[in-house]
């Protein structure tokens, strides 16, 4: 567990801004669907809700690209040297 917690007491590092902003956007990505689906749940047409499913169906997809991002960072297989 003590590996697990460190370096919580000082500023971030490149590396892990990078892995927290990669997660956060991968959850406003998964609010988005949230939303979007409940939108397309009180469609008025059957063209909006197939346009809204389609558009939710591409974001779940960019999540899941985010996170196995997030998860090459977290393992230091993608390393960010300096923030930007």
């Amino acid at each position: 567990m003590d590996t697990l917690i460190r370096d919580l007491d000082g500023p971030r590092t490149a590396q892990q801004e990078l892995f927290y902003d990669l997660e956060d956007a991968a959850a406003m990505i998964g609010w988005s669907v949230v939303e979007l689906t409940a939108m397309a749940a009180r469609g008025k047409t059957p063209d909006e809700v197939a346009t809204l499913m389609k558009v939710c169906a591409l974001l779940n997809a960019q999540q899941a690209k985010l996170g196995a991002y997030a998860e090459e960072v977290k393992e230091q297989r993608i390393i960010r040297r300096e923030a930007v």
